[in-house]
């Protein structure tokens, strides 16, 4: 439930006022600092970037909540029980834990409500991605026909709001590296973490402090998180910013917190490839909402291979089983690619403004007349695809794919189909499901040895996003991120500036 103000403020008159530092100011970063200061306590916000948003600016799927005002208004019909199963069957192998699964859950709607009617941020367009049973993630409409960019819409309203509301509480600071965390150890081995040394020189004190630096996506020195915990995909393509090299996990491992899931990172299916740069390694995401719209993906012979909607980590799988590898005139050899065709109804479901910037800015779609000029930009046999497409078709009549298992199609992709537009996608690094223990609490965790159990926080210590293990176990579900850095971003924020 959604705890009434006034109750809010008289429990938070309880506490003494304190000193905080958040490091990282991507959602998690700044949802814990607003948190933290509506709990009375005086805020340090470290940014090594010289602006604020982190890879949370760059997210477009948008954020998930169930039981919130959009769903009613809209007659969606979900429940808790619907949101944990799609996320645990996600996470696959019982790895996502049970207790930081059920706080996302029943936090989801008043983040979505915090967001909404404290930030005026309009969450209310639904969509239903891959691996879930509703639809329940939640991006704002276009303005003035032009899309908007959700991850970058939600972190620039809540710096806004900072800036203009939380001057005397919240001090941003930007081009600071938190280079180590300043702790002490009594005669009981319990750890207490009293602040950060900046730039490998200066020293910050504060009560507490807040890790929301996010994760270790594009980690790929040869010493780096990656090389020691995934070293087979030093070579992938990456959808994440130069800066998530996971620092926070390193600082927080330096005075022994424990490291969950480290081997747990996610490909997302669809990283564009530019046919102009194909070799670039850091690639575009291809949003979700590409395939939620009835975006087809077809491989190098014209066969479909996957239901699209599947999970992240499925579609991913069977791209790189079923895909040849890309290749392009000049002798580049590049990993696994599929073709993406999107037919006009997707086109339109999708978003013209949103497909003209992917198409018309950045270059990365191809306008085919028919599919014929499909066949003949993918170098298949014309058949080939025209037989796939009428099983497509035969498919969507009948509510189930045979081959693949789909049962939902957005949109109708036919033989006879024009105005098709195509896009070259492969399996990028996206999302790093390990990261420091935390308790749902948001407090990171060590392993002790203890007849009492085997773990036991650092004091002052407090974690939430990316930085963080446990939430997703093996794959993340689409929309889970934002939600996870709001959810634990208020949670840790909040009790950092009251223990």
């Amino acid at each position: 439930g959604i705890e009434a103000e006034q109750d809010r403020k008289r429990r938070l008159k309880r506490h003494d006022a304190a000193t905080i530092i958040v490091v990282g100011s991507g959602l998690a970063g700044m949802s814990a600092a607003i948190a933290a200061a509506d709990a009375r306590a005086k805020v340090i916000l470290l940014e090594k970037e010289p602006k604020t948003g982190g890879n949370s600016a760059k997210a477009t799927s948008g954020i998930n909540g169930w039981g919130t005002d959009t769903q009613a208004e809209q007659g969606v019909a979900d429940e808790e029980r619907l949101f944990e199963r799609d996320t645990f069957r996600s996470g696959k192998d019982a790895r996502a834990d049970y207790c930081l699964v059920r706080t996302l859950s029943s936090k989801s709607a008043d983040a979505i409500h915090w967001l909404k009617h404290r930030h005026g941020i309009p969450l209310t367009v639904l969509s239903q991605l891959g691996g879930h049973s509703s639809k329940r993630t939640h991006r704002a409409p276009p303005v003035d026909g032009r899309p908007v960019p959700i991850g970058w819409k939600i972190t620039k309203t809540l710096k806004d709001t900072i800036d203009a509301n939380y001057a005397d509480s919240i001090e941003v600071r930007c081009g600071v590296t938190v280079t180590k965390l300043l702790h002490t150890v009594d005669e009981k081995g319990v750890k207490t973490v009293v602040g950060v040394e900046v730039n490998g020189k200066g020293k910050l004190y504060a009560d507490s402090v807040v890790l929301a630096t996010g994760g270790f996506g594009c980690s790929q020195s040869s010493d780096g998180l990656m090389a020691r915990f995934r070293p087979d995909l030093l070579s992938t393509p990456t959808t994440n910013g130069a800066f998530a090299t996971g620092d926070g996990v390193v600082l927080g491992e330096e005075i022994g917190a424990e490291l969950v899931d480290m081997e747990q990172v996610q490909l997302h299916p669809t990283g564009f490839i530019d046919p102009a740069d194909p070799s670039n390694p850091t690639k575009y995401l291809a949003p979700e909402a590409i395939r939620g719209s009835g975006g087809i993906l077809v491989n190098s012979e014209g066969g479909r291979f996957v239901n699209e909607l599947d999970l992240r980590s499925v579609v991913a799988g069977a791209i790189q089983k079923h895909c040849s590898k890309y290749k392009s005139e000049d002798g580049y050899e590049g990993p696994a690619f599929a073709w993406c065709v999107l037919g006009q109804q997707a086109q339109e479901l999708f978003g013209p403004s949103t497909l003209s910037f992917y198409k018309e800015k950045l270059g990365l779609f191809t306008d085919c007349e028919d599919a014929k000029a499909v066949a003949a930009l993918i170098g298949c046999d014309e058949s080939v695809l025209l037989h796939t497409l009428r099983e497509y078709q035969e498919a969507a009549q009948l509510g189930t794919c045979k081959q693949t298992h789909k049962d939902v199609f957005p949109s109708l992709l036919t033989p006879d189909s024009t105005g098709l537009v195509v896009a070259r996608v492969t399996p990028s690094t996206h999302y790093t499901m390990g990261g420091l223990n935390i308790n749902p609490s948001g407090e990171v965790q060590e392993r002790i040895e203890s007849i009492v159990g085997s773990h036991r926080h650092i004091r002052g210590l407090f974690a939430a996003g990316e930085v963080t293990g446990g939430v997703h176990g093996s794959n993340r579900l689409g929309g889970n991120s934002l939600l996870e850095c709001v959810v634990f971003g208020r949670i840790a924020g909040e009790r950092a500036a009251t223990v």
